[in-house]
C-alpha cells in the first residue's frame, strides 16, 4: 500500500525516463517490501531549477556532490518493515536509477513515512486496509 510521490527538476528528464524511474521504484517495492504488483499508486511533481534547496553533500562520503538533477522519492507506507528491508529498498532504488538511468546515487534522495493502516482509503469511503488486517489476523 505505499504510496509513492517523486520529486524531479522540471526539464532534466523526458516522459520514458519519468515512467522508467516509476517501473523501478516498483519493482524495488514489489521485491523488498514484498507487496502485490497492483498496488500502484505513484505521483511525479516536477519543480523548477532553484525551488528545492539543499547542502551538495551532506552525509554523503568520499567527497561525493549533488548535482542539479537531484531526485527525490517520498515512500507513504503502513509500519512493519525491518530496517534491513528498508535499508535494502533505498540501496535497490539508488542502484537501479544509476544502472538504467544514469542518475547519480548521490542525487537520489528517499524519505520513508510510516502511517498506521487506519489512516488509509483507497476510494469508496472505507478504509479497506483495515478490514484486510482483521482478515489476515483470523
Amino acid at each position: 500500500m505505499p504510496f509513492i510521490h517523486v520529486y524531479h527538476p522540471k526539464s532534466q528528464w523526458e516522459e520514458k525516463e519519468l515512467q522508467k524511474v516509476s517501473e523501478e521504484i516498483h519493482k524495488s517495492l514489489i521485491t523488498h517490501f514484498n507487496i502485490p504488483a497492483e498496488d500502484y499508486f505513484q505521483l511525479f511533481s516536477p519543480y523548477a531549477l532553484g525551488q528545492f534547496y539543499y547542502h551538495s553533500n551532506y552525509l554523503l562520503e568520499h567527497e561525493a556532490k549533488r548535482t542539479a538533477r537531484m531526485i527525490l522519492v517520498s515512500i507513504t507506507c503502513a509500519p512493519g518493515r525491518t530496517a534491513k528491508q528498508k535499508t535494502s529498498l533505498y540501496q535497490a532504488i539508488a542502484d537501479a536509477f544509476n544502472e538504467h538511468l544514469n542518475i547519480p546515487i548521490e542525487n537520489i534522495f528517499i524519505i520513508l513515512n510510516e502511517t498506521h493502516r487506519e489512516n488509509w482509503s483507497f476510494g469508496q469511503g472505507k478504509a479497506q486496509m483495515i478490514s484486510i488486517k482483521e482478515e489476515k489476523e483470523k
